[in-house]
């Protein structure tokens, strides 16, 4: 039980010889030192702060402040209306995003502007892809600094899109879509594929970028998106502008640059 196995890891840390060390470094430390011994595991749960409390010579307010810290340097993950989990320390959410540069190691500010999303009939290759023959699809507007915008439409399988299917576009506004699987469900892309070609501008991207007539065709990068047992997770087709920065591409996560 997660709760036993905290009480006996942070039991030590308020003994008297530690007297000096406040109680909220305590907690800290003591969470800190089990998750690296493998005593907690990545997607434990802890229990409340209530809970915790009650079993721990510690105040709420202090538990508080301790996993608020411990938030804050990435060894636990606090989720609205979930709780809090032991954060997998091998995962940097700036590493599971796609559409990502750097310009002389300097990241890059990228603009997210949601557009809509919908339940939709997929083609024979997504549909293959997939293994089903419907899905969600996230459009949106990706924008890297100064450069023109991209029109990005994003596929994920209808159970993962349960909690955002009733959502207005403004609230896809900056959202990882990525990270959102991982912190929500635990659903973690952790490689992908990359197909590149030049086609004709679909109907959407010409509508929502604003194309002039005579811009006819673009760069197209499909991006199919894998967890870590091979099995697929994501789909992304990206429209890009002629006179967009290099790209420079990897099959791991985080690893898409601007030249």
């Amino acid at each position: 039980m997660t709760l036993d196995k905290i009480v006996n890891a942070c039991l030590p840390h308020f003994e008297n010889d530690r007297i000096g060390v406040p109680k909220y470094a305590r907690f800290y430390n003591a969470i800190k030192e089990a998750v690296h011994a493998g005593h907690l595991m990545p997607g434990d749960k802890l229990p409340s702060e209530q809970e915790l409390s009650a079993r721990l010579p510690a105040s709420l307010g202090t538990l508080q402040k301790a996993l608020k810290a411990l938030s804050d340097d990435g060894i636990v993950i606090r989720e609205h209306g979930r709780g809090t989990f032991i954060r997998d320390q091998e995962i940097k959410f700036e590493d599971i995003r796609v559409f990502r540069f750097l310009d002389n190691g300097r990241p890059l500010p990228l603009t997210l502007q949601g557009l809509a999303i919908q339940v939709v009939d997929l083609d024979r290759e997504l549909a293959t892809f997939f293994g089903r023959r419907k899905a969600a699809v996230v459009k949106r507007l990706v924008q890297v600094e100064g450069e023109p915008w991209t029109f990005n439409e994003f596929f994920l399988p209808l159970e993962y899109a349960h909690d955002l299917l009733d959502k207005p576009a403004s609230d896809f506004d900056g959202l990882s879509l990525h990270e959102h699987l991982f912190q929500t469900q635990r659903i973690l892309t952790s490689h992908f594929m990359h197909r590149l070609g030049v086609a004709p501008f679909s109907v959407d991207a010409r509508r929502f970028l604003g194309l002039a007539d005579d811009i006819r065709h673009g760069m197209q990068w499909r991006v199919q998106g894998f967890d870590r047992g091979g099995a697929p997770t994501t789909f992304q087709r990206f429209e890009v502008q002629p006179g967009h920065r290099d790209i420079e591409l990897s099959t791991q996560a985080g690893q898409v640059r601007g030249a």
